[in-house]
């Protein structure tokens, strides 16, 4: 496994460099890339065909430097310098967990004021060079596709709080006994919450484009099957327990063509270090040396496999249906299916009757995108 991006370079290039950044955060960051470029292809079709709109807004030219200016750049000024200076005296526990070092409150008091000195100086540079006295704007044309990475931004954004609200509420004892802890930890997200929370803030966005809700739900259909299925290869390479149950069965005939790993694997050097700690550990920085006792089903694996093929059709479709919105009953359907079928051997805790919340919400979205696909087709036939 590649718990870093350090570990992965490693292994590619022989010579470990180490870096601040985790191997599923690498993916994550290719699956936004990867979605943009297809929301952003698919948005220019539908500007072109005259689908979406092309809207007008106010855009800033300049404007004098005043207290909001100075606020925010000592503001940053004042955090970075907090904490730059900490992380570059303990670089060892900042690169080991960055995400919980970033909103733990831990920094560096010097750090803090010089971050607070460089943050007025620049201000007051701005102020001397800016040669705006008032507010200048003007009005410019908006093409759809230029908000693509406003987009992701607040889907990434919205996606987070719903992925870790969601968490919080699949493992609501481990929350009570550390809310504080749980809530800044850099594990502990869950997709469904991150789908619900980030098309809901997408769609209110939007809105003021002129871009109905139907139009843009299509328009990200494919690409969020996409990103899913690259943010699984993630979990995978990093090992961070989305993995399986216990696989003891041998390798069916039929699947001997398929690498070991494929149908069992142990997860060695996982980056939330289960397991038991490995007799030879290999890891430069001695920390990621476990691996489970038994093998497990690596379902990340399969969920990344379902996840490109199913956006490969979800996008061979995506000019098949002539009402918004039909598209995105399939692709809520396709990946209620996809997640149903692969809980069955997938570590999860249950909610109620059996039933874990990844089941329950997949079977929703199921009946949901049913539900919609055929009312839509109603609705055009009437």
């Amino acid at each position: 496994m590649f718990p870093t991006l350090s570990h992965l370079i490693e292994y590619i290039s022989g010579v470990f460099i180490p870096l601040p950044f985790k191997t599923f955060g690498f993916f994550i960051a290719m699956a936004f890339l990867a979605g943009s470029w297809f929301i952003a292809k698919d948005l220019t079709e539908k500007n072109n065909a005259g689908i979406i709109p092309t809207t007008r807004k106010k855009v800033v030219l300049g404007k004098p430097t005043d207290i909001k200016d100075f606020l925010r750049h000592t503001l940053v000024g004042l955090v970075a310098g907090f904490k730059g200076l900490f992380a570059y005296n303990n670089y060892d526990y900042f690169i080991d967990d960055t995400f919980s070092f970033l909103f733990s409150l831990q920094g560096s008091g010097i750090g803090a004021f010089i971050g607070l000195v460089i943050g007025l100086a620049y201000t007051y540079y701005l102020k001397k060079t800016n040669t705006f006295t008032e507010l200048s704007t003007k009005e410019e044309d908006v093409k759809p596709q230029e908000l693509t990475a406003n987009i992701l931004l607040i889907s990434a954004g919205a996606g987070l709080v719903g992925a870790k609200i969601f968490h919080q509420l699949e493992n609501w004892d481990d929350f009570i006994a550390d809310p504080l802890g749980q809530l800044l930890s850099g594990g502990g997200l869950t997709f469904y919450g991150g789908l619900i929370c980030g098309a809901a803030a997408v769609i209110l966005y939007v809105r003021k484009y002129g871009i109905k809700t139907g139009v843009i739900a299509d328009a990200m259909a494919a690409p969020l099957m996409l990103a899913y299925g690259i943010g699984r290869i993630g979990c995978h390479m990093s090992g961070d327990g989305d993995w399986g149950v216990e696989n003891l069965n041998p390798k069916p005939e039929w699947l001997q063509f398929l690498p070991d790993w494929m149908w069992a694997y142990t997860y060695p050097n996982n980056v939330i270090r289960a397991g038991e700690r490995m007799a030879n550990c290999t890891d430069p920085m001695g920390v990621y040396c476990y691996e489970l006792a038994t093998p497990v089903y690596p379902t990340a694996v399969y969920e990344a496999i379902m996840g490109v093929i199913l956006f490969t059709i979800i996008w061979k479709l995506r000019d098949s249906f002539s009402t918004p919105g039909m598209l995105f009953g399939v692709y809520l359907v396709f990946n209620g299916l996809e997640r149903f079928s692969i809980e069955k051997i997938r570590i999860n805790n249950e909610l109620y009757n059996g039933l874990t919340q990844a089941e329950m919400i997949s079977a929703g979205l199921i009946i949901f995108g049913l539900s919609l696909f055929f009312w839509l087709r109603k609705k055009k036939s009437n």
